[in-house]
């Protein structure tokens, strides 16, 4: 096996763990700390996956890595906004997501699917703007759906 291969098996097998991992924090069952450990590790792996927006610094496998695991993530999200949960004090899902609840989810299955586009990415060329349509699909769900921070 050539190193390559070694850092592409070992890319996958830790977004594999990373999933696995997020997994067992879900089955605590309260879905305001679910979908807030979701969202981290969505953060934590948009955070990775933007420091592969150059040819210097660009790598496939870490982004196909980086991708998949938002992607995972953003699928999981659907199942962590069940009616009620806003009502949570920790909770910092406006109540329009329940408004909308077709428009959130709706943006949550774009954001899956740019992800995994952007993972199939095969230069920093095609890379930096499909993950920058990612990050624009993020925002635009947290500009809407997310409570504005008070100071």
């Amino acid at each position: 096996m050539t190193r390559s291969q070694s850092y592409i098996w070992a890319t996958a097998a830790g977004a594999v763990l990373a999933i696995g991992v997020s997994s067992l924090a879900l089955s605590a069952g309260n879905p305001v700390e679910d979908r807030q450990a979701v969202m981290k590790a969505v953060g934590q792996s948009m955070k990775e996956a933007a420091g592969l927006n150059s040819p210097a610094t660009f790598d496939a496998a870490k982004a196909k890595g980086a991708m998949d695991a938002v992607a995972g993530n953003a699928k999981k999200l659907h199942s962590l906004y069940p009616a009620g949960s806003g009502a949570d004090p920790k909770s910092a899902a406006d109540p329009k997501v329940w408004e909308n609840k077709a428009d959130f989810d709706k943006r949550l299955t774009e954001m899956a699917t740019l992800a995994t586009a952007a993972g199939k990415a095969a230069s920093a060329d095609a890379y930096k703007p499909a993950f920058a349509a990612v990050g624009a699909t993020c925002k635009s769900c947290h500009d809407v759906y997310r409570k504005k921070k008070t100071a």
